[in-house]
This record gives structure tokens, C-alpha cells and sequence, in this order.
């Protein structure tokens, strides 16, 4: 499943701007959004959303005082807050904010509130009474990733996070590219992208993960975007969107 997000801000351009962002990143659902507080609330709790991105300064109440009540709901959903004013910070954490955004909002501090939130979100579902057999595998001691569960018919694999090439999102599960063959694992891109990214995976497009040390080539393409070809038996060509293009050459260190 992916992260269902609610947005609240009283602009439409920046809910315009955010949805864009989000929607470019994939594996986040959006549930809907609101431009006043009371509409927020109501359709929190109409929809119960995982996360949501809240504005500060609004009509009537403001989005401190808003996160005060909605940390008050059963089940809250997590608040990542994007506003411009850099003064609220301290507020924002006291009501426990995942994250604090200033705008405008970049895709990749968007991402990284949106990989903060898988995470936490994983590390709940890890902490409850019912594991799910196909969720990746934690270490015991520094919840450390040493596999990934991937299935191959009936069976359960596990795969160590260097034997994959890239990881491709499809509808309600991931196609995992090895060596070895493709794999599938019961996990949203997002979940496996915060879980593998000190294992160097890098999210080159809203569908794709690939990992750095699998890329033996990169060409230029359309509009700065560009083509990845990867060292597995098929020479697998992924595409990086130009969203992503920057991101992924500071990673390789490379000069833009």
C-alpha cells in the first residue's frame, strides 16, 4: 500500500504545487485536500489519512492550533508542515511535526519528509502483534536491513540488498531485478526506497529504484532526463526523470 496523504493549505496554487510534487514521486496516495482548517478536520477525519502536509498561517486557526486537535483524533496521522515562515519551528516539533517544510517546496525536500514518514510508518507496522511474512527483514539489534523478501512463487527468497539491480513499482507490488532473475516483493517503492538508501539506492523516477553500484552507463535523453544502463544479463535500460536527474548526479558526484 502506498502512504495515503491529505493536504490543507488555504492557497490553491501551493495545494496545486504539492499534489504535483507527490504525485511525481509515486507511492503516495492522495486522499484529498482542503483550503480551510475546519474542511482539513473534517476531512481527516472523514478519510484518516497516514500523513499530511499542513500550512501554518490560515484563516480562523492555525495550523499549530489545528495539529494540537488533530494529535487528539485516534490513530493520528503523521504532520509534515510546509509554510514560509521559518518562526514556528520550535511549535511545530513540539506538537511532534515529522518534518518542517519551507516553501517553496522542492521535490526533494518533499521526498525526504515522504521517506521520513515510510520509515516510521514501517517501524510501527514492524512493532505490532502481526508481522506481515512479505515486509523486508529487520536486523535484530540496530534495525539494520540484511534481506529483502522477495517471492518466487509460493516460496519466500530472501535477497541481500547488493544482489539487486533496480526495484520497478507495480500496481499493489514491486518488481525486484537481480542477477538472478525478477523477483516480487509486497511492498510500495517508498517503503523499500527508505529501507534501502544507506545500502546506496537512489529513486530515479516516481516508478524506479535502482541501485548506484549496478550503472555501468549513463546517456543523456530528452528534456534533461536521462537513460540508465545497468549490469544485469540484460543490460536493463531505466529511465531517470529530469526531477530526479540532479539528485541522482550528486549522488554519483558527477558535475551537472
Amino acid at each position: 500500500m502506498s502512504i495515503t496523504t491529505y493536504l490543507i493549505d488555504d492557497e490553491a496554487p501551493t495545494r496545486r504545487e504539492l499534489r504535483f510534487l507527490l504525485e511525481e514521486l509515486g507511492e503516495v496516495t492522495i486522499l484529498g485536500e482542503a483550503g480551510t482548517p475546519s474542511q482539513g478536520l473534517q476531512g481527516i477525519r472523514e478519510c484518516r489519512p497516514q500523513l499530511i502536509f499542513l500550512d501554518i498561517q490560515m484563516p480562523g486557526l492555525s495550523g499549530i492550533e489545528l495539529a494540537e486537535i488533530i494529535r487528539a483524533l485516534p490513530e493520528p496521522p503523521l504532520i509534515v508542515f510546509a509554510t514560509a515562515y521559518e518562526g514556528f519551528a520550535v511549535e511545530a516539533f513540539n506538537v511532534e511535526a515529522l518534518d518542517y517544510l519551507l516553501k517553496p517546496l522542492t521535490l526533494e525536500r518533499v521526498a525526504r519528509a515522504v521517506r521520513k514518514a515510510a520509515a516510521l510508518l514501517r517501524l510501527r507496522a514492524a512493532l505490532a502483534p502481526v508481522h506481515e511474512a512479505s515486509e523486508p527483514a529487520l536486523g535484530a539489534d540496530k534495525g539494520e536491513v540484511k534481506r529483502v523478501l522477495v517471492h518466487q512463487g509460493d516460496k519466500l527468497i530472501p535477497i541481500a540488498p547488493e544482489q539487486i539491480v533496480f526495484i520497478r513499482a507495480l500496481e499493489g507490488e514491486a518488481e525486484v531485478h537481480t542477477a538472478d532473475g525478477v523477483f516480487f516483493a509486497k511492498s510500495t517503492l517508498t517503503t523499500l526506497e527508505a529501507i534501502l538508501e544507506p545500502y546506496s539506492f537512489v529513486r530515479v523516477h516516481r516508478n524506479s529504484l535502482v541501485n548506484l553500484s549496478r550503472i555501468i552507463e549513463i546517456i543523456p535523453w530528452f528534456n534533461g532526463s536521462c537513460k540508465l544502463v545497468l549490469n544485469d544479463r540484460q543490460k536493463s535500460e531505466v529511465l531517470v526523470s529530469r526531477y530526479h536527474a540532479k539528485d541522482l548526479k550528486q549522488r554519483l558526484i558527477l558535475s551537472s
